[in-house]
């Protein structure tokens, strides 16, 4: 039981600096913010706020006898010499001293501070005067010799005060900005405020890191994981694709899709399914390309399937196959009572697909036409796999119109992308309209220092720009190819 419990600890804790981490490699960008605004804050109030002084210096003795000018010892002359020099120095910066200056130098306030040491073992008495300018230093300094007898004759009369030091005129100020102390300072500063910041992001944003999180928090069946694919731009620039059926694909990424199909598989046999709707919560989490490949998966297997691109807002399959020179497509047959099947359907190597259109302003009209069901009617007769292609689930009811003609569906989770929260809300919507869920496939999966999950083989990090509302074709394509390019760098 302690063993147990020890155990539990250290994959939560583990798990913690694995969140950490992410948020690090996610926000990271803000923490160089919250250093740069740190710094620049200091450096301007070394700037702006600053207060440059110059200070003005004079030396007195006081003593009660010749003798003992300098220097005091413990006699009862040395105890009368220090006792007095408390009293010198209250009078230097008395009331009444002010006054003079104020009349002396015909001003309303005394522009100076003036503040009296005596050096440790002597009775030297050192007057510093410090003002916002030298020459405000010395004319007060200055004043305070000339007028300190005035001051203290009444009070020490009996005491002789001698001028070692006349003020001297300040050439410097006391201090310069010490930028680099503000810009160390700042940035100290901004650091700890970005790792707070990390560590809330880290702490309240709950994403999707492993399978235990898809069984744990979603209670969800997982299904696969699908690892992220290092490389992906070069492999872009050389046209290579992320398909099963492209040369060079490696072990991890096959085995993923493999699990994948024999789930579907034992649906079909256990329950008569085949047509399966393969959605996400949010965008950019790589459903159109696992419901490609799983759809390759089946067709290399030698099932008769048909892949089906409803995402009406977004369709992507076309770019993910590659294909030109589409003449009908899903949206045609869907508004066209005149077009075929046959016409749409586009026959390729391992499966047929029937395209998508452009961007569709309200999908949920068009896939809440009858002609929805009389397509998902007409595959069923002569395909073993129907494979739909819908658009994301949250805040919005186009994968739901979808869902009434399925027989069940498959959630893609891209690994930290959507919070738990909103794929539960949407997996929960979808279970009301259909309660067949074969699970979710962890999409995007990466380790991290912290990763408690072994990973291994070759994998993406896929994702699409979603739309909403009509665009220029040319812009679409624009748009579409920069948020694949971004996602597939994994950021």
């Amino acid at each position: 039981m302690d063993q147990t419990s020890s155990d539990v600890q250290k994959i939560d804790l583990m798990k913690y600096f694995d969140r950490f981490f992410r948020a690090f490699r996610r926000l990271w960008k803000y923490v160089v913010l919250f250093l740069l605004i740190g710094i620049l804050a200091f450096e301007m109030k070394e700037v702006l706020f600053f207060n440059t002084t110059y200070t003005s210096e004079a030396v007195f003795v006081p003593s009660t006898s010749q003798e003992d000018v300098y220097y005091y010892a413990d006699s009862k002359s040395g105890e009368s010499t220090n006792s007095l020099i408390p009293t010198f120095n209250s009078l230097l910066t008395s009331n009444e001293m002010q006054n003079v200056i104020k009349d002396v130098l015909h001003v309303q306030s005394v522009p100076a501070t003036i503040t009296t040491t005596q050096t440790e073992g002597t009775n030297l008495v050192t007057l510093k005067v410090t003002a916002n300018n030298p020459k405000d230093a010395y004319n007060v300094a200055t004043c305070v010799v000339n007028n300190y007898d005035n001051v203290t004759a009444n009070v020490m009369d009996d005491v002789t005060i001698t001028l070692l030091d006349n003020p001297n005129m300040p050439k410097s100020p006391d201090a310069n900005p010490d930028y680099i102390k503000a810009a160390m300072n700042g940035g100290m500063l901004g650091l700890v405020a970005g790792i707070l910041f990390l560590i809330i992001a880290s702490i309240f944003r709950n994403t999707i890191l492993d399978k235990h999180d898809v069984r744990n928090i979603l209670g969800m069946d997982y299904i696969a994981k699908i690892p992220f694919v290092e490389g992906y731009d070069r492999r872009k620039k050389t046209g290579a694709s992320l398909l099963l059926n492209s040369p060079g694909m490696k072990s991890g990424f096959r085995h993923a899709f493999h699990n994948i199909r024999i789930k579907m598989e034992q649906a079909h046999k256990a329950k008569d399914q085949s047509v399966f709707m393969f959605t996400s919560t949010v965008p950019n989490e790589g459903k159109t390309l696992v419901s490609v490949n799983s759809a390759i998966s089946l067709g290399q297997k030698g099932y008769k399937v048909c892949l089906v691109d409803l995402d009406l807002r977004n369709p992507s399959v076309e770019k993910t196959l590659k294909y030109a020179n589409i003449k009908h497509t899903s949206l045609d047959f869907l508004n066209d009572s005149l077009i075929s099947l046959e016409d749409c359907i586009v026959h390729m190597d391992d499966i047929d697909v029937i395209f998508g259109s452009d961007i569709s302003m309200d999908g949920a009209t068009e896939l809440s036409r009858p002609r929805l069901s009389i397509l998902i009617e007409e595959l069923r007769k002569h395909y073993d796999y129907i494979i739909l292609d819908v658009p994301p689930l949250f805040m919005m009811q186009d994968a739901l119109l979808v869902a009434k003609q399925a027989d069940s569906a498959i959630v893609v989770v891209k690994q930290d992308h959507a919070t738990a929260a909103d794929i539960l809300d949407s997996v929960d919507e979808l279970h009301d309209t259909l309660p067949n869920v074969l699970g979710a496939v962890l999409n995007g999966y990466k380790n991290t220092f912290f990763t408690t999950e072994s990973s291994s083989g070759y994998g993406y990090g896929y994702g699409y720009g979603y739309g909403y509302g009509y665009e220029p074709k040319d812009k679409k394509n624009s748009s579409d190819s920069a948020a694949t390019d971004k996602n597939s760098t994994g950021n």
